[in-house]
Order: structure tokens, then C-alpha cells, then sequence
């Protein structure tokens, strides 16, 4: 997915120096209730979910872990009409370091999930890259 005026948005709110990776759109690109947007700055990794409802608050919960240690991982949560995060790890290795993400978006009434994915993401450094296990 290209870089997008919410993408540079989003790596100001990361911090100075984080660059844009990639984004996912979630649940999936026809239907897209958010974004994942991710950004590295050297061994750190920074996500974004951007909320594409139209403006209304949702409630939101994003989390990033290092590998499989949830227990040393961050997380932004609430109701938000814009994004939930910045969360970030900073154990990034060389060659690449698989993080853990969860991110839950409800309908406004906070009834119903619109968005509850979980996965592995790779941030590649010194470009090169691997496999979340």
C-alpha cells in the first residue's frame, strides 16, 4: 500500500524519524473499518490503527509484543475517532524481528467487533528479512 497523507500523519505522531513501512487495511481492503499502519526508526517499530469509520468514536484496543512476550508489549486503548496508538517496541534485532499486534475496533454502540485481528508482523532491518514463526 503507498504512503498516504494519513501515513505521514501517523509517523508525526510516532515521533521524529519514524518512516513508514506498510499498512494493512482491516477487516480486509473491501471493507475497511481501519488501518494498520506501521513505522520503523532504526531498532524501534511504531503502529497506528486509524479509524475509517467517518468520523464517529469507536472503541478501539491495539497492542504490540516483541516475538511471543505479550507481557513486554504496549498497548493504546479506549474510545477514539481518530487512531489508537502510537504503541511501539524497541527490540528490534538485526535482520528483522517478528512483533505480535491485536487490533480490536467495536461498532459505535460497542456491541458488535467491526475489526478483532491478530498477527505477526516483520519488520525488516538492515534490509534483510524473515518469517514471524
Amino acid at each position: 500500500m503507498p504512503s498516504t497523507p494519513a501515513a505521514a500523519a501517523s509517523a508525526t505522531v510516532c515521533g521524529t524519524g519514524y518512516e513508514f513501512t506498510d499498512a494493512k487495511a482491516l477487516p480486509n481492503a473491501d471493507k475497511r473499518y481501519a488501518t494498520l499502519f506501521f513505522y520503523m526508526k532504526g531498532n524501534s517499530a511504531c503502529a497506528i490503527l486509524d479509524n475509517n469509520t467517518g468520523g464517529s468514536a469507536n472503541y478501539m484496543d491495539l497492542q504490540m509484543w516483541p516475538g511471543d512476550n505479550k507481557a513486554a508489549g504496549d498497548r493504546d486503548h479506549g474510545t477514539f475517532s481518530e487512531y489508537a496508538g502510537p504503541v511501539y517496541s524497541s527490540t528490534l534485532a538485526t535482520g528483522g524481528r517478528c512483533v505480535g499486534i491485536s487490533a480490536l475496533m467495536k461498532n459505535e454502540a460497542g456491541t458488535s467487533n467491526l475489526v478483532n485481528w491478530k498477527g505477526g508482523y516483520v519488520f525488516a532491518v538492515d534490509n534483510s528479512s524473515s518469517d514471524c514463526a
